[in-house]
């Protein structure tokens, strides 16, 4: 009796073992943490200079600099130690990576001021919030300009929601991943585009919104592990669909109150232009 006890005592542990292994997928058994370097590119060589803040390589995995890299774009990276200090103006997006160490995420909302003056000004900001990864902090919220913010969530699945995005562009739905996303946007501002839902519910797992000149991207979609772990994830196309249009949507921003105010002053002043040369000429 005594070992027939052992036994299924030794076979509870081995499945219970089993099933957690099975149910954490790709983001179980963490390996050592990478951490970034600030390299400062001082001289636009292009039209556009990202700016990627981070203090480590989220998941493991360097797909967003690679990307750009690949692209022939000029950027800087930046950590936390650093990223107080410089001048946002000199920058057309900047790009916050997900599954950041807690050390980042609280002189992040130190420094949240800052983000929203450049965004206010016409800058792109671009914040990859998937928390609760491999590094990051569980059960944080990620505050975006507005008010915005995110809430932990878990999907393996995620919808396209908004097909005409060029976030969206050739993206297979549903997205899958272990996990797709790691959280939902809520205190979502009007005219804000959504792009992605998670299946479960269909709340918002990327967004889009214009704040004052700039615009703000935000999305839980894993991206960085979508591209990293080499699966196929479709996440990963939407990373590199991000990455390919950020600068140029950024200066196509919805134009300010006076800003449309100008443009309309303008068009009255053309049309009677128009009418009082075809009256003297008449």
């Amino acid at each position: 009796m005594r070992k027939i006890i052992l036994l299924l005592l030794a076979f509870i542990t081995v499945s219970g073992s089993t099933f957690a292994t099975t149910n954490t997928g790709h983001m179980s058994n963490p390996p050592a943490l990478v951490p970034m370097k600030t390299v400062l590119t001082p001289h636009k060589s292009s039209g556009c200079n990202y700016l990627v803040l981070g203090d480590n390589l989220p998941w493991g995995s360097s797909s967003v600099t690679d990307i750009l890299a690949a692209n022939g774009e000029t950027f800087s990276t930046a950590t936390s130690a650093t990223f107080p200090g410089l001048n946002f103006a000199d920058y057309d997006v900047i790009i916050v990576l997900s599954d950041q160490v807690p050390g980042f995420h609280t002189v992040f909302a130190a420094n949240f001021p800052k983000f929203v003056t450049f965004v206010t000004n016409g800058g792109s900001l671009e914040v990859h919030a998937a928390t609760c990864g491999w590094n990051s902090p569980c059960g944080y919220s990620v505050l975006l300009p507005g008010g915005v913010h995110t809430v932990e969530q878990y999907d393996n699945y995620n919808d396209i929601a908004d097909p005409l995005n060029p976030i969206a562009a050739g993206v297979t739905s549903p997205i899958y991943g272990t996990y797709a996303s790691h959280g939902i946007f809520t205190g979502l501002l009007p005219g804000t585009d959504i792009i992605s839902t998670a299946t479960s519910n269909g709340l918002p797992t990327t967004i889009q919104y214009h704040f004052g000149s700039g615009i703000v991207t935000g999305t839980t979609v894993t991206y960085e592990a979508a591209c990293g772990f080499g699966l196929g994830w479709q996440g990963c196309n939407m990373l590199h669909n991000n990455l390919n249009y950020s600068c140029s949507h950024a200066i196509a921003a919805i134009p300010t109150v006076s800003q449309w105010g100008l443009i309309i002053l303008g068009c009255v002043l053309l049309g009677f232009g128009t009418f009082y040369i075809l009256k003297m000429r008449g």
